[in-house]
């Protein structure tokens, strides 16, 4: 009797690996976060998870944020990912951070995922307590010595990029752009301030927490993701 059905099998498998993959389809990534043993998290935590380039001066490719209720760890999340924001020169990693009453409790590593893959699994991203004196130790005087960095806050629902050296800083909201002035000391311990020439634009960093101000207004209160 011929047995038909295994070679059909192996026949699917090979047109499958034979089948080029879509570049333009939507992506999503899946992940699980967890601290390493189960937790229940306080109501409204927010979750972040964000899918970004490894390399220091890469783009983020996409993020996703939500609220959470009744949630516990370990705890499963996606992400859609839009082929159009990913570029062929970047590897590309996933970072996700928990938010607790305006606070970063919790941050990840950047863990490397494939994503040239219809279904990105992420596995288990593992994260740990935030330390926030971290970010602490700033010098005091007017002036302060910058390493050069790209900082990521989230302000409200939107996240927001401020690339800075020693000389000078670029603010990212949305699409458009700021050019400010270098970091200078501000009037409380650990803040630093950039600002634009004019003074219309202004952004305002204690480390875990920012704000920013356009023409006197103040936008959503900023904590930072990395």
């Amino acid at each position: 009797m011929l047995r038909t059905a295994p070679v059909l099998a192996l026949f699917a498998l090979l047109l499958a690996a034979c089948t080029p993959f879509d570049e333009t389809a939507e992506r999503t990534l899946t992940a699980t976060l967890s601290v390493g043993e189960p937790v229940s998290l306080p109501d409204d935590t927010l979750a972040v998870v964000e899918l970004r380039a490894l390399s220091e001066d890469g783009p983020v490719a996409a993020e996703a944020s939500v609220a959470l209720e009744d949630a516990s760890l370990p705890l499963e999340v996606s992400l859609n990912v839009d082929p159009a924001e990913l570029d062929t020169q970047y590897r590309y990693g996933v970072r996700a951070a928990l938010i607790i009453e305006g606070e970063l409790r919790w941050l990840s590593d950047l863990q490397p995922v494939n994503v040239r893959r219809a279904r990105i699994e992420a596995g288990e991203i593992r994260l740990e307590p935030f330390d926030p004196a971290l970010l602490e130790g700033l010098a005091e005087d007017a002036g302060v010595q910058m390493e050069a960095e790209e900082a990521f806050f989230l302000c409200g629902d939107g996240l927001i990029i401020v690339e800075r050296d020693a000389e000078g800083a670029v603010l990212h909201i949305e699409e458009s752009e700021y050019a400010l002035s270098p970091a200078q000391a501000g009037g409380e311990p650990g803040l630093i301030i950039h600002e634009s020439e004019d003074g219309n634009v202004r952004f305002e960093d204690a480390g875990a927490t920012a704000r920013y101000l356009m023409d006197g207004e103040a936008g959503p209160d900023c904590v930072r993701l990395m």
